[in-house]
């Protein structure tokens, strides 16, 4: 997962710095890669474009290890997602009971800001023999997405903790 991530970041920034300069660009030959026995190095610089190395060679290392950005992300994300998946789960409820004006108090809490989300989730997935599970896939989303960022073993809680 590591490695793949590594990659990918590599493959994005590559393509915005490639897409910057319009002439060649020039690699930093100071930096000696690793030996090429399958390590980590060696699989970013066969996959990457050459601007995502030039982009990488040129962060100063003590700007590498700043995660000073993890914790306002974690307390903005973290509420956020927990927020969308009550009002998800509410989504869920009132789908039993039809009868209920979704444009009216209190239950337009829940509809307006999830209907947007729903909307576009119902074209793609129909109902399934007359029940709408949109707002269920979209419960298991933002528990999936909560618990692979901000879990215990997430990914912004472990680069919290190493920084």
């Amino acid at each position: 997962l590591r490695r793949m991530l590594f990659i990918s970041v590599l493959s994005l920034f590559g393509a915005a710095a490639a897409l910057k300069t319009a002439r060649a660009p020039q690699i930093d030959h100071r930096i000696t890669p690793q030996p090429a026995g399958g390590s980590l190095w060696a699989t970013a610089c066969a996959k990457a474009p050459a601007g995502a190395l030039v982009f990488f060679t040129s962060i100063d290392p003590a700007a590498a290890g700043d995660v000073s950005w993890v914790a306002p992300t974690k307390a903005v994300l973290g509420p956020t997602l927990s927020v969308f998946t009550v009002l998800f789960l509410m989504r869920v409820v009132l789908s039993w009971f039809p009868k209920y004006d979704l444009n009216q108090l209190p239950w337009n809490i829940a509809a307006w800001p999830t209907e947007p989300i729903l909307k576009g989730t119902r074209q793609v997935i129909p109902p399934v023999a007359g029940v709408d599970i949109s707002p269920i896939v979209w419960v298991a989303i933002t528990s999936f997405f909560s618990e692979i960022l901000l879990g215990p073993q997430g990914l912004l809680t472990i680069l919290q903790k190493k920084g």
